[in-house]
């Protein structure tokens, strides 16, 4: 078996332990419900805040049968020379507009390009 904790790195080993520690040993027997609440709790306390100059505005967007809000994260100094599209993973189980709310203000903030 892979001896991870050698090949991983002081800070993202405490991050993959702090992660862990939301989990109960049992998570996979909780109802879909029961384990959106336990990411979704996960994240807020994962969320640092926007870094400086980032400003984000959450608009709705029609579609045939309903609307699907998204967020643009805009910075303080443009770079209109590209857009990054951002798509969480879930599996349309987990995650939603704001898990990822604090990774993409990120993206906004390192790359200039509105998110």
């Amino acid at each position: 078996m892979t001896e991870y904790k050698t090949l991983i790195d002081a800070e993202t080993w405490a991050f993959i332990e702090k992660t862990n520690s939301y989990y109960p040993p049992d998570t996979i027997d909780y109802t879909i419900g029961e384990q959106r609440a336990i990411y979704d709790r996960m994240c807020r306390e994962f969320f640092v805040g926007y870094p400086q100059g980032v400003s984000a505005e959450t608009v709705a967007v029609a579609a045939p049968t309903n609307s699907i809000s998204i967020r643009i994260y805009r910075n303080a100094v443009p770079d209109k020379a590209a857009m990054v599209l951002y798509i969480h993973g879930g599996g349309f189980i987990l995650g939603g507009l704001d898990s990822h709310d604090d990774v993409c203000a990120e993206l906004c903030a390192r790359t200039g390009f509105e998110v």
